[in-house]
């Protein structure tokens, strides 16, 4: 009778885990697909709507600040192939650090002609 119970109550545990594990299994997996992938525009640098793959020209119609200012605020002497760069290429190019272009982007912003929360 001793084994009869002892098998009967490892089973019970034994049925019990294994519901727990398909519990815990499906729950993992609908929070996986839940996830939600970055995109390519929600890249961007802090919460000011700029996003690394913009260029110069979109910078500077984005706040009304001339292109030639955005270089100057980069420290960049720009060449003619710069202007088609995006803000990541020419942090490369340049060697700027992600604080150094996050000031100098920061500072467009403060000096662009659009006020309040026009830009997107």
């Amino acid at each position: 009778m001793g084994k009869k119970i002892t098998m009967a109550f490892s089973l019970i545990i034994v049925t019990i885990l294994l519901f727990a594990t398909i519990k815990q299994s499906v729950k993992l997996h609908n929070s996986i697909g839940r996830v939600q992938l970055p995109t390519h525009q929600s890249r961007q640098f802090g919460e000011s709507g700029i996003y690394s793959s913009m260029t110069v020209r979109q910078l500077s119609e984005k706040f009304g600040v001339g292109e030639a200012t955005i270089f100057e605020l980069f420290e960049i002497t720009p060449k003619p192939a710069d202007y088609k760069l995006s803000i990541l290429g020419l942090s490369k190019k340049y060697n700027k650090t992600r604080e150094e272009m996050i000031k100098c982007l920061q500072s467009i912003v403060d000096n662009s002609s659009q006020k309040g929360d026009e830009h997107e």
